[in-house]
């Protein structure tokens, strides 16, 4: 079904600010194409009116307009999209002259392609497809710089470096980075990567170089963090309560860490998930251990336990100095109070 409307380009991030990080670019083929410094504008056939708009806005403003009216690439593109008419056509209007970035400079105003959309697949076009499209009705595209494909973050970050210099070298405004291989967890985390595409942005202006660099191998993750373990298993003991029984306990452990896994592109762990779980066990017995001396000592003489306390040069608990002081000591004991029907409302009636 063919839906005719505005549709809003998709935001391109940097590719350090990506959600939920640039680790979703590894593993699949990456298009490095031409950054354009000029107006983001969406050209389509809607209810038999050709329908020209600006990024955020359904009607381009009136000079914007006037500018991709005038412009030698628009019949062309209309051609596009009565043979097309599928289609939403994205250019970037670049007027003559020097350009706002004051890297580039043209000689008259033009459209270069950069994207198409079908609204019949709801998918963007891979880079290839709309160079072909481009290529046979005679429209400027944006350039393609290089196809690489990376398995390591420090190969797709070296390939950044290479970018950026070559954009520094060449007087660019920058690059867009594109994907077509879209992990379905990511789609369903980021609306971003709802339309059979995802893109980043390098920054600082860029042309043209021919480059392929195609890594073999699976992606190679960095593995999940301790910290990102202990607080998948503190989630199912909040959600589930852990009995102690590995029968029980593992399974859920193992679901919640594979969740946090795959929202934040982790490999496994580092050690086993059992070996967590019975030293997470441990430090829970050894805490209502704890908890259960201190409600014992409070029943008996608060203030003698906190100066007993306070005498121990090697307990790393120190009570506020104030306590030695007569005035504050009835606020101290009602704290303690406090504390005590506390921890007897999330650990149960200490004896």
């Amino acid at each position: 079904m063919i839906e005719d409307g505005f549709k809003e380009y998709p935001h391109i991030p940097l590719i350090d600010s990506m959600k939920p990080t640039k680790r979703v670019l590894l593993g699949q083929r990456l298009f490095w194409t031409h950054k354009r410094d000029g107006q983001n504008v969406g050209i389509q056939i809607c209810k038999g009116e050709t329908l020209i708009s600006s990024r955020n806005q359904e009607h381009a403003a009136s000079d914007i307009t006037a500018q991709v009216l005038k412009s030698p690439e628009f019949p062309l593109i209309v051609d596009l999209l009565h043979d097309n008419p599928e289609f939403i056509v994205y250019v970037e209007a670049c007027r003559e002259g020097v350009s706002v970035t004051r890297l580039d400079n043209y000689e008259r105003d033009i459209l270069y392609i950069f994207d198409i959309f079908s609204k019949k697949s709801h998918k963007y076009l891979p880079y290839v497809l709309v160079y072909q499209m481009a290529y046979h009705y005679k429209i400027p595209i944006v350039g393609l710089w290089a196809e690489t494909r990376h398995v390591t973050e420090d190969s797709l970050d070296a390939m950044v470096e290479e970018c950026l210099t070559y954009c520094k070298a060449n007087h660019l405004e920058g690059m867009v980075i594109k994907g077509y291989e879209i992990p379905e967890d990511i789609a369903g985390y980021y609306k971003e990567y709802g339309d059979g595409i995802i893109m980043a942005k390098v920054k600082q202006d860029i042309p043209k170089r021919e480059k392929l660099h195609n890594e073999k191998g699976e992606p190679q993750l960095p593995p999940c963090p301790d910290s990102e373990v202990w607080g998948a298993i503190a989630k199912v003991e909040a959600d589930c309560g852990l009995t102690g029984d590995a029968g029980h306990d593992m399974p859920l452990i193992a679901k919640y860490v594979g969740l946090e896994q795959e929202k934040h592109l982790y490999s496994s762990p580092t050690r086993k998930l059992f070996s967590y779980w019975q030293d997470y066990l441990a430090d829970m017995k050894e805490k209502n251990s704890k908890v259960k001396f201190t409600i014992e000592k409070i029943e008996g003489n608060p203030l003698d336990y906190l100066l007993k306390r306070a005498e121990k040069k090697d307990d790393d608990w120190k009570p506020n100095p104030k306590i030695m002081m007569p005035e504050y000591r009835e606020k101290y004991l009602k704290n303690l109070a406090k504390e005590k029907k506390n921890l007897e409302g999330t650990t149960g009636k200490i004896e």
